[in-house]
């Protein structure tokens, strides 16, 4: 009975070592062929003698067995791979065994609270955001049990008993997701667990920050998965092949087509594109991550989320960095296997006299004029350099304009007669000197007049067409729908032939520039507004075409400034759209009516007087620069006066006519407000005939439509005076 057990065994036994032998073979099989040599299978054999990291034996060891031999590596459960040694003691961090002394701890607080209140001192708060090891979240990968409180662990317990509540440990942001955070062959986040991270970071950001901010948020169908060779820590271990890396990745040109990126003195400096930016600016960031590939992943995110971002690799103080680019918060982002860094004073010392020593910097702004509200706003007007942001700040507020043309405008609480400070940043964040100016003590101003952003006075009028307040009910657009359908009956009455109405609705200003709204409409834009309804109302009105340009003002913001900043109207590059719009609809009747492309004008600038809401705001002493547009071609038009190089087009106000000797050409009498202005006298070169009634005379004049018998009356009428048929 012993002989046949002990048979058994061994029968046991030769089939085990016989299956580990087949095992063997085909794992040497798949590395022959993993390998690229003629004689693969004698190049896998002959390399089984040799134990390094890396080796043939390493990998059919982890082909067999699933384990690692390499130093330092330790295989997790689902193709995971964990550091254990290096600049940093993972394994001895995992079994609790890393934890730092008290006098370390009390180093730790120190260094910190200092930098702390070195911030504050500027204005700008400091929090540090801790980005786990990967073993710290992925306890269920781990083979080996986690024993004791990590060094980490232990070092923000101390700090928030202590007084010093703003360092994070991120661990629960990682833990727990749907989604991989962690690429399974090294010690890093992934796009996904980056993005985790900025999104836990922005959640513990202050209110005055976060209130500002409009953070990315990522969907599942933004999500993509994908699988390349092996990492660092299976590449260290020589599988990189055999373990495959998973990574959750997202596209991010949607976010980096948000900002632009300059180098200055070092730092990666990334701004809004005024388009995203909005009028009251979102926050300013100064991050600092010395890691580069969590930087790499974090910089899109938090720069298409904050006004500026800059970006330094180092992790110290600096007066310079907080002073020149005024960052609301310092964001530190570090490794927990980097911590120490925390700790090293010289990087500050090097960063400070590094920053200290630039030399390229902006002038300082020239403030002209001023006027006070009698609700205890200040608008301040001034001369500034191209390409450059001015803050003003007073006893009870500031506010941060960009200014454009050498012009900027901005305006902010006072209590009137009080010293106003104001300073200019550059694009890259560079900060002049400071200069004051006294605001004036009397109210002297219209308060149907604000300053808006980039630096544009906004008429009071426009605002409910933004916030949709004075949207119509159905009953008042049918009988506005029936007024314009009486009209067209009355002057086809008149003309004895088919007249058409061209009804050409000039936009707000803030239709165009919604960023320019102000702090009082921020967030408060309507989803329709009442062009949105006119134009319902009327596309389908027989003989009746209504003119929206609002979606390609929009875009080609780029040409050219579309609104004057101090003037109720548009400028001539802008009203330019309006005066296509009106030829290309009359093309389809008259096909001799070819508008003039935008490039067949030569664009000059001239210094002008400021427009009629520089006036009612009692702004005085400033200039506007402003773009002419000449024809290339000589004008066939006669009658009109000549255009000048103002703002202030007064001289177009009257009545009008101008001729041209081309019988093919239509004939057109007009119904105008000012915005008619800046059509003239490019307008009349298209019509045989064209008569306009005087600025502001909305009934038309059937006595004149009867004598001309016109082919189109075309309506110029901007937003907010599009009530004349109400």
């Amino acid at each position: 009975m012993k002989k046949k057990a002990q048979k058994i065994i061994l029968i046991a036994a030769l089939a085990v070592a016989f299956c580990a032998l087949l095992y063997t073979a085909a794992a040497l099989f798949t590395l022959s062929f993993e390998s690229g040599e003629q004689n693969g299978f004698i190049y896998a054999v002959s390399h089984l003698a040799s134990d390094p990291p890396g080796s043939v034996f390493s990998k059919i060891v982890y082909k067999c067995f699933g384990a690692v031999t390499a130093d330092g590596v330790r295989a997790g459960k689902d193709g995971y791979l964990f550091p254990t040694k290096g600049d940093f003691d993972y394994g001895a961090d995992l079994r609790g065994e890393l934890t730092y002394d008290s006098q370390t701890l009390s180093e730790f607080l120190s260094e910190l609270s200092r930098r702390r209140d070195a911030y504050a001192a500027d204005g700008c708060e400091y929090r540090v955001f801790v980005i786990p090891n990967s073993q710290t979240v992925l306890t269920d990968k781990l083979r080996a049990k986690k024993t004791g409180q990590s060094g980490a662990e232990q070092l923000e317990k101390y700090l928030h008993d202590n007084g010093f509540d703003d360092f994070y440990l991120l661990d629960t942001a990682l833990s727990h997701s749907k989604y991989q955070t962690y690429h399974n062959t090294d010690n890093a986040v992934n796009d996904y667990g980056a993005y985790l991270v900025y999104k836990r970071i922005a959640a513990l950001m202050p209110d005055a920050v976060s209130r500002r901010a409009e953070e990315t948020t990522l969907t599942e169908t933004t999500l993509r998965f994908s699988e390349s060779d092996g990492r660092a820590l299976a590449a260290s271990a020589g599988i990189e092949k055999l373990c495959r890396n998973r990574n959750v990745y997202y596209d991010t040109a949607p976010l980096t087509d948000k900002y632009d990126v300059r180098r200055v003195a070092g730092l990666t400096v990334c701004e809004m594109k005024d388009e995203y930016n909005g009028f009251i600016g979102r926050s300013k960031v100064l991050l600092q991550i010395p890691d580069g590939y969590e930087r790499s992943l974090l910089l899109p995110l938090f720069a298409s989320t904050y006004t500026n971002t800059v970006c330094a690799d180092v992790l110290g103080y600096s007066r310079a960095a907080a002073e020149q680019f005024s960052a609301d918060i310092c964001v530190c982002v570090i490794r927990q296997d980097g911590l120490d860094a925390l700790l090293d004073r010289d990087d500050s010392k090097t960063y400070t006299a590094h920053l200290d020593g630039i030399v390229n910097g902006v002038s300082a702004p020239e403030p002209v004029t001023a006027s006070l509200r009698a609700d205890g706003r200040v608008i301040i007007a001034g001369e500034c350099a191209e390409a450059c942001y001015v803050t003003v700040t007073s006893s009870s507020g500031s506010v941060r304009v960009r200014g454009e043309g050498g012009l900027f405008i901005a305006e902010l609480p006072s209590k009137g007669g009080e010293k106003l400070k104001l300073y200019a940043e550059s694009d890259a964040g560079i900060r002049s000197d400071t200069v004051a100016y006294t605001a004036p003590a009397r109210a002297t101003a219209s308060e149907g007049v604000v300053a808006g952003g980039s630096s544009m006075l906004l008429y009071g009028q426009t605002f409910a067409d933004f916030t949709g307040d004075n949207l119509l009910k159905a009953d008042k657009l049918a009988l506005v729908r029936k007024r314009v359908e009486k009209i067209r009956d009355s002057v086809r009455k008149s003309s004895g032939k088919d007249t058409k109405i061209i009804i050409l609705a000039a936009p707000d200003p803030l239709s165009v520039y919604p960023e320019a709204a102000p702090d009082e409409l921020y967030g408060k834009r309507g989803a329709v507004s009442r062009l949105d309804q006119y134009r319902t109302a009327l596309s389908d009105v027989e003989g009746v075409v209504f003119l929206d340009v609002r979606a390609e003002m929009q875009q080609n913001r780029d040409i050219g400034r579309l609104y004057y900043q101090t003037d109720t109207h548009w400028t001539e590059t802008g009203a330019y759209f309006g005066y296509r719009a009106i030829t290309d609809a009359i093309s389809a009747d008259f096909p001799s009516v070819t508008p003039y492309p935008f490039n067949a004008f030569k664009a000059e600038t001239a210094e002008a007087v400021p427009g009629d809401l520089a006036g009612f705001s009692d702004l005085h002493g400033i200039s506007e620069r402003i773009t002419v547009l000449r024809p290339v071609t000589r004008q066939r038009a006669v009658g009109l006066p000549e255009k000048p190089d103002t703002i202030d087009r007064s001289i177009y106000g009257g009545e009008l006519t101008s001729a041209v000797n081309d019988d093919s050409l239509p004939v057109a009498v007009m119904i105008r407000d000012s915005y008619s202005a800046n059509l003239f006298p490019l307008i009349g070169e298209h019509f045989s005939f064209l008569y306009a009634q005087s600025m502001w005379r909305y009934d038309p004049e059937y006595k004149k439509i009867a004598e001309y018998a016109p082919d189109y009356v075309i309506y110029v009428i901007c937003e907010r005076n599009l009530g004349i048929w109400e």
